[in-house]
């Protein structure tokens, strides 16, 4: 007597469909899920490669994504966006600015604006608040100092290295000759 799949009530695929599954829980069994921070606890290396290809696929997939939808609708978006002052009614004022142009002109107006001579403007520091320059002349000032300063600690550093060596090497040498002059006698 012949036995088959029909007979005991299995197609192919429903053979097929547990194999896989009793596999799967096969390669699982040692690992638990948890739910808190959605990892796998256990040790499987095919859990790890196929978490590992997953991860990959969907960063690549969100890339791809991004570079070809959301990164071209972005750059029209601020490319063609244009901002227009308006007064507390609404009503519109001024002439109408890109963003692009109301980004540069924002940039001079900073590193125009009066600062003091810590840097801080009126805004940050309005008691007796005295205007000493732009910003851009402070941030200047402020680099240029501490170049300079930092080239200085450096050539002090290695002078007094140079220095302590020569220092080292002189003491050394005057003790060696101090050392050769001593005579010791002793008499009885």
């Amino acid at each position: 007597m012949e036995i088959s799949l029909e007979k005991i009530g299995l197609s192919e695929e429903a053979l097929a469909e547990r194999v896989v599954n009793k596999l799967v829980d096969d390669i699982l069994v040692s690992l638990d899920y948890d739910e808190e921070t959605q990892e796998w606890n256990g040790s499987s290396t095919f859990l790890t490669r196929l978490d590992k290809m997953v991860k990959d696929r969907l960063n690549q997939v969100i890339e791809n994504i991004g570079q070809n939808h959301v990164l071209p609708k972005v750059t029209e978006m601020v490319e063609t966006l244009v901002l227009q002052e308006t007064n507390t009614w609404g009503e519109k004022v001024g002439k109408p600015l890109t963003f692009i142009e109301y980004m540069v002109s924002r940039a001079e107006a900073y590193m125009r604006e009066p600062v003091n001579f810590n840097g801080k403007t009126k805004a940050e520091d309005s008691y007796s608040w005295k205007s000493n320059t732009t910003r851009i002349s402070y941030m200047i000032d402020k680099h240029l100092q501490y170049s300079i300063e930092s080239a200085m600690k450096q050539a002090l550093k290695d002078a007094n290295a140079s220095i302590t060596k020569g220092l080292e090497e002189a003491v050394k040498i005057s003790l060696r000759e101090a050392t050769n002059k001593l005579s010791v006698k002793v008499s009885t």
